[in-house]
């Protein structure tokens, strides 16, 4: 089985949003990047999550491939000066839609941050990270299951889990995940970019 590595899971879903959104269009890699001003090798680096693209660089590839930038990330509203960085108020989250897995992930922290990142991630009956497992490049990962059920998978290992249920497991071990159930599941997921300390 493939296993994939990636920046983060927002780069990830960001990055197959953008080449199935390309595919769609009928364009190549080539002729995204020629219409975007961007090299090949930096369109191509984004679509597999393995480079963040900033704000411009987003909204040069929406442009081109003739979608709002919404689209691909639902940017929130900017904080006041004072408060950026330190609070994000209730609406005014970032959020990545990937409907074709029936996946949403609202970010949480207050950006930007670097170091670490809280997701409420509302996940449809059914809807998965897909078959193959996927690795990030560094960190760890924790979650806990607010509603519904998740079927967690790291390595041959499953794991389900239910309301009240919580997980740990380093980015670099493949994993993938569902919703096995019937209803909606909710989750918070907690990404840090650098191993948590096991004291």
């Amino acid at each position: 089985m493939t296993t994939y590595e990636a920046r983060s899971v927002a780069d990830l879903w960001l990055g197959q949003q953008i080449r199935q959104t390309r595919k769609k269009r009928g364009l190549s890699i080539s002729a995204l990047s020629q219409t975007c001003g961007l090299s090949v090798g930096l369109v191509s680096q984004i679509e597999r999550g393995l480079s963040s693209p900033s704000v411009r660089v987003l909204r040069l590839i929406a442009d081109a491939l003739q979608v709002p930038s919404e689209t691909l990330l639902k940017f929130g509203e900017a904080p006041s000066v004072d408060e950026k960085g330190i609070v994000a108020r209730a609406g005014s989250h970032p959020s990545l839609n990937a409907p074709e897995k029936g996946i949403e992930k609202v970010i949480v922290t207050p950006q930007p941050s670097a170091g670490i990142n809280v997701y409420r991630a509302y996940i449809e009956p059914g809807g998965s990270t897909g078959e193959e497992l996927f690795t990030i490049e560094r960190g760890e990962q924790v979650g806990l299951v607010l509603q519904g059920q998740l079927e967690l998978w790291i390595e041959d290992k499953a794991f389900m889990l239910n309301p009240g249920d919580s997980f740990r497991y380093h980015s670099k071990a493949p994993h993938r995940w569902r919703n096995p159930g019937q209803t909606r599941a909710e989750v918070i997921w907690v990404v840090a970019a650098v191993p948590l300390s096991s004291d």
